[in-house]
């Protein structure tokens, strides 16, 4: 196999893996809007239920200091980046920016869940970071994605982490 068609193959691999991460941001999103879990007082309930007992106490000091009494702005927050993440993976358009807040958000629900009183499996949001960063860094967006035409057209962005 030639090292153009063994590129084009492995990007195509991660242009998957990034549909999926895609398809579970959204899917979880719709979830979570079904429930109501954006408006302030769930958000607010969902974030003291994670900080109860979490054994990193600055890290539950930041929830129940920080998050929770602003949760109309957190929620908020957390509804249009989960969304704008979905979108982005499923479309392949700013994958490596998208990617990066994925990493981000996927890290900080591991940190969230390692509150042993949840009895969350963990394992589960190691895999989506390490999915993440694959995603992000080996530019998926240019297989099966609009970050593909934005570098045809327009060649490396001038700031980096944009396609």
């Amino acid at each position: 196999m030639s090292p153009d068609k063994e590129l084009r193959s492995v990007r195509r691999v991660v242009a998957l893996l990034r549909l999926v991460l895609g398809i579970i941001l959204l899917v979880t999103w719709w979830e979570n809007v079904q429930k109501g879990l954006y408006q302030a007082d769930n958000f607010a309930g969902f974030i003291n239920g994670l900080a109860a007992g979490h054994p990193i106490a600055p890290y539950r000091a930041f929830l129940t200091g920080v998050v929770a009494p602003n949760a109309t702005i957190f929620g908020t927050f957390q509804l249009i980046t989960e969304l704008a993440m979905g979108v982005s993976f499923v479309l392949g358009v700013f994958t490596p920016l998208a990617g990066l807040g994925a990493i981000f958000f996927f890290g900080n629900l591991f940190l969230a869940y390692l509150n042993p009183a949840l009895g969350e499996w963990i394992w589960t949001y190691v895999l989506l970071v390490t999915a993440a960063v694959v995603v992000t860094f080996t530019r998926a967006g240019r297989a099966w994605g609009i970050d593909a035409k934005l570098y045809r057209q327009r060649g490396k962005p001038s700031f980096p982490f944009l396609w």
